[in-house]
């Protein structure tokens, strides 16, 4: 017998994936940015954890 039969997908459009920025990402990412500049640890990680929170919700 041979390999089995594998159907083919046809590859997305080279743009297809590409999504506008989320708002609330950027914000996110910049507060999280401003925290880590200014060594405060405890607002990073709740920002790590608002960001994780944020994209199973919106994304």
């Amino acid at each position: 017998m041979g390999e089995p039969t594998r159907a083919l997908v046809p590859a997305p459009a080279p743009n297809a994936a590409v999504q506008p920025p989320c708002a609330q990402c950027h914000e996110i990412k910049q507060k999280r940015y401003a925290a880590v500049r200014q060594g405060d640890r405890r607002r990073a990680e709740a920002m790590a954890t608002a960001m994780g929170r944020h994209q199973r919700a919106a994304h």
